[in-house]
């Protein structure tokens, strides 16, 4: 390998060895003193949500009709995923200083 190779490669490893030690530098210190929250799980999608061709069928000209545990398995879903959007809205509270 020439010189030239040899002070190119030498450069390329200098230049990769800063990036790593800022990533690192950067990486830690912008954690440090932040509150961590936990990250949920969004809840499952009713088949309502999913597939409403499915399940919402039309009983009339002007309604549609849906299936008692379709109807309940939506209304569980609501209620978790407003359980999840208030635990979101409170941890941004926190996070903004309120």
């Amino acid at each position: 390998m020439s010189l030239i190779g040899k002070r190119i490669l030498r450069r390329n490893a200098r230049c990769v060895a800063l990036v790593i030690t800022l990533l690192v530098v950067a990486g830690c210190a912008g954690t440090k003193g932040a509150p961590v929250f936990p990250i949920h799980a969004r809840p499952y999608a009713p088949r309502a949500i999913v597939e409403p061709q499915e399940v919402f069928l039309k009983c009339g000209d002007d309604y549609f009709c849906i299936d008692l545990a379709h109807l309940e398995a939506l209304r569980v879903y609501t209620v978790e995923m407003d359980s999840l959007v208030r635990k979101y809205e409170n941890a941004t509270k926190e996070l903004n200083g309120r």
